[in-house]
């Protein structure tokens, strides 16, 4: 743990650094320059716009943006594939910074915060996590983060986000590739998984509820 500390915190710092030193950062919504960068650079270039999506991802730019931008690139089987990934690993990295390095400074700065969280993520923390990666409204970075201080289980938290993360970046994809170069297969799919997504959503935070009020009542009852 000892060595985990310093070598996390360097690895970041590096990345920040590789980061604003990249033109790449600056045109992340300018879909014509990126594709220009690529077939200008090849590899170097398409390693240079994973990297810069990862480093917009973990520091809270919105996960849609890469995946509109990676189904324009790729395509939507292939686009799909690294917005998932660079979702994922950015996620990973916010959990990991949060259960290493941020762990006591967040519990002594939002000790309420933090609080509420835990007694969210307490029973069932798969379902919550995924409930939070499907709600269309969140914060994704604050989940990464509360995640990695409180110590949820990684493997729970990380394949929730993987299943949670599914349905928007399918959509955003199909976006940036263009509707017209779906076919109907992959568009009735988005459509599913939304609808799916928003009856779990509903499912889970019936059940959420369910279990605060049980209490309450076996108290009145007693």
């Amino acid at each position: 743990m000892t060595v985990m500390k310093p070598l996390l915190t360097c690895s970041v710092f590096l990345i920040l650094i590789a980061g604003i030193n990249t033109p790449v950062f600056a045109h992340m919504t300018d879909k014509l320059w990126l594709n220009n960068y690529v077939l200008t650079n090849g590899l170097s270039g398409h390693l240079a716009i994973f990297s810069i999506s990862f480093l917009f991802v973990g520091l809270g730019g919105p996960r849609q943006v890469v995946a509109a931008l990676n189904g324009y690139l790729y395509g939507i089987v292939f686009g799909l594939q690294i917005a998932l990934m660079t979702c994922i690993l950015a996620a990973s990295v916010n959990y990991f910074v949060a259960n290493t390095l941020l762990s006591q400074t967040l519990c002594r700065t939002f000790p309420k915060k933090m609080n509420q969280f835990q007694q969210f993520v307490r029973q069932t923390p798969f379902l919550k996590i995924l409930m939070l990666r499907l709600f269309p409204v969140g914060n994704n970075v604050l989940t990464n983060l509360l995640s990695g201080s409180i110590g949820v289980p990684f493997k729970p938290f990380i394949t929730a986000s993987l299943f949670g993360y599914i349905p928007q970046t399918l959509i955003f994809c199909l976006i940036g590739s263009g509707i017209s170069a779906a076919n109907d297969a992959m568009i009735y799919a988005s459509i599913l998984l939304t609808l799916i997504s928003f009856i779990l959503t509903g499912v889970i935070y019936r059940d959420h509820i369910r279990q605060r009020i049980a209490p309450l009542k076996m108290e009145n009852h007693s």
